[in-house]
């Protein structure tokens, strides 16, 4: 991913900033990459799960939390997150917080009551028009401030 913000900021009709957004595990993997691969300007994770696992979802094959890298996280995030969502919680959400506030990082979290996972999914049961309504205009807003 990283080689392919590079890539992305040689092109010619880039203005050399680059964002990188994702959904559900695309969320983690955002915030994964704006944290360990050079060349994102602003990251932004919708509802990722699986950030802030309790010790025992840890395995040999997933030995560390993506929660521990948010130390080494170098760009603005913007996460949103529905209350009634169970991948993540609320409790690992706040966690998250907790640890994005201790290292000093530029974020900004939201939270919709009446949300579950995937709020924004127009053809699911979970679409939350009202939610996903104020949560594409951060979206937009949130790429606009840091990505002109």
């Amino acid at each position: 991913l990283g080689a392919a913000a590079v890539w992305l900021k040689s092109q010619p009709n880039c203005n050399g900033k680059v964002g990188i957004v994702g959904t559900c595990s695309g969320g983690r993997h955002a915030l994964l990459a704006a944290s360990r691969a050079p060349g994102f300007d602003a990251a932004i994770d919708l509802w990722g799960g699986g950030v802030a696992p309790p010790p025992e979802q840890l395995t040999p094959k997933r030995p560390v939390a993506p929660i521990d890298y948010t130390k080494d996280l170098v760009v603005p995030l913007l996460g949103l997150f529905g209350n009634e969502d169970q991948n993540p919680p609320p409790d690992q959400v706040d966690r998250h917080e907790a640890e994005l506030k201790r290292h000093g990082k530029v974020y900004e979290f939201h939270r919709y009551d009446n949300a579950g996972h995937g709020f924004f999914y127009y053809d699911r049961a979970a679409y939350r028009q009202q939610q996903a309504m104020d949560g594409w205009s951060k979206v937009v807003a949130w790429f606009e401030k840091y990505l002109r």
